[in-house]
């Protein structure tokens, strides 16, 4: 399915929320994570609040992918830091217990450059 096959605002909304959630560092800093969210999917602060609020009925295909692409880039990244937990704890520990996780997190890692590639299409 194409980017343009799943657009809608509230699949925007939703990855822009996810984001925000996961990128506050707790009670206070739901403004500063907007902004860095904003900065990565190339909106302001005010444009990023207003999509997660409803407040834009109708955002552009751009707005939608340039918030799905930042979504991706943010599911890549924490692949890549579980990847490097899953390493960490291969040499603690042995390769043999942690071979299935380091297999199910490349196969993750696959899904989303996937997804990334059929975005830029």
């Amino acid at each position: 399915m194409s980017s343009v096959e799943a657009f809608s605002p509230d699949l925007a909304a939703a990855y822009a929320r996810k984001m925000i959630e996961r990128e506050s560092r707790g009670n206070g800093d739901q403004l500063n994570a907007m902004e860095r969210v904003g900065r990565r999917c190339g909106l302001t602060a005010r444009s990023l609040r207003r999509l997660v609020n409803g407040e834009t009925k109708d955002p552009s295909i751009s707005v939608f992918g340039r918030v799905r692409a930042a979504y991706l880039d943010h599911c890549a990244r924490q692949i890549a830091e579980l990847q490097n937990e899953i390493e960490t704890e291969k040499l603690r520990f042995g390769n043999d217990h942690f071979q299935d996780l380091a297999a199910e997190a490349e196969a993750l890692a696959t899904k989303i450059r996937s997804a990334k590639e059929g975005t830029a299409r």
